[in-house]
């Protein structure tokens, strides 16, 4: 249940959209943005260790599109709700993006699970088909565009306490890169009741 979850995110999220602005990238800005990420996957900051109650603090997500210019699609945003994610509710995912080539049948997205350096799960899923199995607002062909997908799916109460990492990588028919994502959720400590 925790890998369907997670992969109806990362499926979303990959499906929904992807290719940055073209233009120069700024550096500094990418080096700011890793940065900011690897504080934000860092665990909640513990006090109190070694007391015999339970400390308190939120579980933390992340996303960044890996995508390159040319790719079909761009990711814009994924807001998820409750933020943060909370084991044993639903989980409502909203992504937005945009489309600059057709998505049509054949697109796939080469999906890995991973918890550290082990990976728990590689699969491939056929974009088109999971939209329609998700009874997602969107199916192929999907035309150029701006393009907004909410998605809720219920995340089982016994998620394992740990830091997940996603990697989702769509490619069109032609073998070409679509989009690029990587999602990373950290369980590892609980949230307040």
């Amino acid at each position: 249940m925790l890998f369907r979850s997670t992969l109806a995110l990362a499926a979303l999220s990959a499906t929904a959209l992807a290719v940055p602005a073209p233009g120069p990238v700024d550096s500094q800005l990418v080096l700011n943005q890793a940065g900011k990420a690897a504080l934000d996957w860092s665990a909640g900051r513990l006090s109190r260790l070694g007391e015999d109650r339970q400390v308190d603090a939120m579980t933390q997500w992340g996303w960044y599109d890996c995508g390159e210019p040319g790719d079909a699609l761009e990711i814009e945003s994924i807001k998820v709700s409750p933020d943060p994610p909370k084991p044993g509710h639903k989980l409502t995912i909203e992504a937005k993006g945009k489309v600059h080539n057709l998505v049509d049948e054949g697109t796939y997205a080469d999906v890995t699970v991973k918890l550290g350096l082990i990976k728990l799960l590689t699969k491939r899923f056929d974009v088109c088909d999971e939209l329609d199995n998700a009874n997602a607002t969107l199916s192929c062909p999907i035309e150029p565009g701006s393009y907004t997908i909410t998605q809720s799916v219920d995340l089982p109460a016994e998620i394992p306490r740990a830091k997940f990492q996603v990697q989702a990588r769509v490619f069109t028919q032609e073998e070409l890169p679509a989009a690029c994502m990587d999602l990373w959720i950290n369980f590892l400590v609980p949230d307040k009741p």
